[in-house]
């Protein structure tokens, strides 16, 4: 947009003699917000449709009848003169909260929302000292479970409708109504549509009194007495930020901490509620080493000197038979030092962790991650979930993919089983198991026959991307229609669609890859992509969505058979997660990772002459191990994660360490030390400083420069772009 064309959709507004210029169709509280005013609001949430219910963001405007207005529905106005402190605007909100106030229980002492409640907060600002009113209030049988998680007290409901209007227009989730009208207006449960979305817990949240409480928090603790630190959910790969609330060192809730980049605002109720690895009576607080078949207490240095014996000895004898295992969910300074030390201390190679299937990469290619934001998926024009299902694995990315389409996106769906998003697209294609990679090669087929290819890099590689069309001569929409169990009509439509759009973005879960048939689906998807200028393009990008908060990490710090930190190529690869797994080693060191959950056959863990397990409870792969050392978890230490858009966020320790566990990096840093090797780092925070020096895509990264909304590395220039295939 031009500096003309940017003056041209801009409004300046006077607010209390402060003048402020705001883009158009911007309403008058958010232009206050902007110059630091703050006006009272119940009904009007920043991130749902204006609805004026509550009347208690009176403002008086100049030259416009019948003042106060609401400021949370008139939309600023070139000139327009606003002022939020006049007599009249106070008397206005006096007799709102006089009004809220009639019927709603004064029983601030044991309501859940007590010191933290806008009703309360406001009628101490703003509200009358005291009420002309001397009648019985109205009682209610309470509480009433709306959900498994959510309980409602209807008599402290001020009928703002925030929690309604959230699951109707956010969650798209209509569980909850408005019912009866006037002074019986209630909140309800939908007799059609039960209340049971995993984003309940924001209705608790956005509930501005304590009409809606939260199950597991209800009379546990008093806003007052928690501690609360800003950090990041460890719930899945999207990283919402958060506040995670502490009270005697147990995590009660995770509260959202905004940044509309990542999260816009909301959480889901796996990553709000459900701590029990960090406050679980059963965590590990002793190394335990196996003796006479008994996994038994020692202290830390034998434990320690015992690993380390061990892994020198098999290394110095054999390193193909050491192998060790990483992490997704422990920290990248905590993955970095753990594949330093297996290999340039152990001179180990065979290092990995659990993930998809990604074809092997030249040199200098592009990692297989996502290549856009999410915040891409307000404003593509189109969105394609490849065998994705966000609801039940990045959850509030799924919100992003429904905000997408409420403003304008063609959702569409391809899966072999039904998913959450199929209510809601525009469009469900059903196929048949391990079929997505073949669906992404007969898009490319009609990109290519078609020559709907688009970019600078498609039309400067013409004759290269027309000489692949021998590599898609099977897969043309026509022949695979029956394989595939969709009509070539829908995939060539499809394919003109996304290199049509103003914007497009193709999703696949990075677990599909490893259903039999879709190997290669990583690459066909990148080199669709590339064709089309996904990749580039504005409100565009391709790539997985993982699942574990640190997986895009644990790549980028090099936790990979065959690329080191920063995804540089390793001249002779190690073995990869299954061969370690199914006998390619005698040795194995896990970190932060329970594999036996994955495996066919876990008994093979038997066969190991050493397996040594840090982890913080006694887990699967726990209960073979020789040696057992206790870690903390995500809530007990600093560091850092990268979520699956390539942001760099800063973790920081929300509550004080259990007594015995260490940090993981703490336990790397003991056994390197036993072999010899003397690192200086204090903590993580001298872990990630040397990891800016020597990993390109980290450069300049501190805790400092990371702040408080993440850093997304970026993502190579189209020149830089190498292709597995093209």
């Amino acid at each position: 947009m031009t500096q003309n064309q940017q003056a041209a959709s801009q409004v300046t507004l006077t607010i209390d003699g402060k003048e402020v210029s705001v883009p158009k169709g911007t309403v008058v509280w958010q232009a206050a917000q902007k110059l630091g005013i703050d006006i009272p609001i119940y009904c009007y949430h920043p991130k749902m449709s204006p609805l004026g219910a509550c009347r208690m963001c009176f403002v008086e405007i100049e030259k416009i009848p019948k003042p106060p207005q609401t400021a949370c529905t008139t939309e600023c106005a070139e000139g327009m003169i606003v002022h939020t402190d006049t007599d009249l605007v106070k008397q206005a909100r006096k007799g709102t909260l006089e009004f809220l106030l009639i019927n709603h229980p004064l029983d601030c002492p044991v309501c859940d929302k007590g010191g933290e409640c806008d009703l309360q907060d406001f009628t101490l600002q703003y509200g009358p000292g005291a009420s002309r009113f001397d009648l019985k209030k109205r009682h209610f049988i309470k509480p009433v479970p709306v959900s498994d998680n959510i309980l409602l007290d209807r008599e402290r409901c001020i009928a703002c409708q925030r929690c309604v209007r959230f699951t109707h227009e956010v969650a798209m989730q209509p569980g909850l109504i408005m019912e009866n009208r006037g002074y019986r207006t209630q909140v309800a449960v939908n007799p059609d549509a039960p209340f049971d979305t995993i984003f309940s817990g924001n209705t608790v949240e956005i509930c501005p009194v304590g009409a809606l409480t939260a199950k597991s928090y209800r009379f546990i603790s008093r806003p007052w007495e928690l501690r609360r630190t800003a950090t990041i959910c460890s719930g899945c790969a999207v990283g919402c930020n958060v506040q995670a609330n502490v009270r005697v060192d147990k995590l009660l809730r995770h509260m959202s901490r905004t940044n509309d980049a990542v999260d816009d605002g909301w959480l889901c109720d796996t990553g709000r509620w459900r701590h029990d690895d960090v406050n679980s009576l059963e965590r590990l607080k002793q190394p335990m080493i196996r003796r006479n078949n008994t996994l038994t207490p020692v202290s830390w240095d034998e434990a320690l000197d015992y690993v380390t014996e061990k892994l020198k000895e098999a290394a110095q004898r054999n390193p193909q038979l050491v192998g060790a295992i990483g992490s997704t969910h422990t920290t990248n300074e905590e993955n970095y030092i753990f594949q330093k030390v297996v290999r340039e201390c152990l001179g180990v190679r065979n290092i990995d962790h659990y993930h998809g299937v990604f074809p092997s990469s030249d040199s200098g290619a592009v990692p297989w991650v996502y290549t856009g934001a999410i915040a891409d998926l307000d404003h593509a024009g189109s969105i394609v979930l490849l065998g994705a299902d966000p609801y039940a694995r990045q959850m509030t990315l799924d919100l992003r993919v429904k905000k997408g389409l409420r403003n304008g996106a063609k959702v569409t769906v391809i899966s072999s089983e039904p998913t959450h998003a199929d209510a809601f697209a525009c469009q469900v294609l059903t196929i048949k198991r391990g079929s997505e990679s073949a669906i992404a090669k007969s898009l490319a087929y009609t990109v290519i026959e078609e020559k709907l290819w688009r970019g600078n890099f498609a039309e400067s590689n013409t004759k290269l991307i027309q000489s692949h069309s021998a590599r898609y001569a099977d897969y043309s929409p026509e022949r695979m229609e029956a394989a595939l169990g969709v009509s070539a009509s829908a995939l060539r439509e499809l394919a003109r669609e996304l290199a049509a759009s103003a914007g497009a973005i193709v999703l696949y879960d990075e677990m599909t890859t490893k259903i039999s048939g879709n190997e290669t689906l990583a690459a066909d998807v990148f080199d669709l992509g590339m064709m089309i200028d996904l990749i580039t393009r504005k409100n565009s990008g391709v790539g997985p969505l993982f699942h574990a908060a640190n997986s895009v990490g644990a790549r980028d710090m090099g936790v990979l058979p065959d690329t080191g930190p920063g995804y540089v190529k390793i001249d002779q690869p190690g073995f990869d997660y299954n061969a370690m797994l199914n006998g390619a080693v005698k040795l194995l060191w896990v970190m932060g990772a329970n594999p036996a959950k994955h495996m066919e056959k876990p008994d093979l863990l038997k066969s190991l002459d050493f397996l040594v397990v840090q982890t913080l409870f006694m887990n699967e792969t726990a209960q073979y191990a020789h040696v057992v050392l206790p870690a903390l978890s995500y809530a007990e230490k600093i560091g850092s994660f990268t979520n699956l858009e390539r942001r760099v966020q800063v973790l920081h320790r929300a509550m004080n360490p259990l007594i015995g566990p260490r940090p993981d990096w703490e336990i790397i840093k003991g056994i390197a030390s036993r072999l010899g090797v003397k690192y200086s780092y204090r903590s993580p925070s001298d872990i990630l400083t040397e990891i800016a020096m020597n990993v390109p895509l980290y450069m300049g990264m501190s805790r400092g420069e990371i702040g408080d909304s993440g850093k997304q590395w970026a993502f190579a220039e189209e020149k830089e772009m190498v292709s597995a295939n093209l």
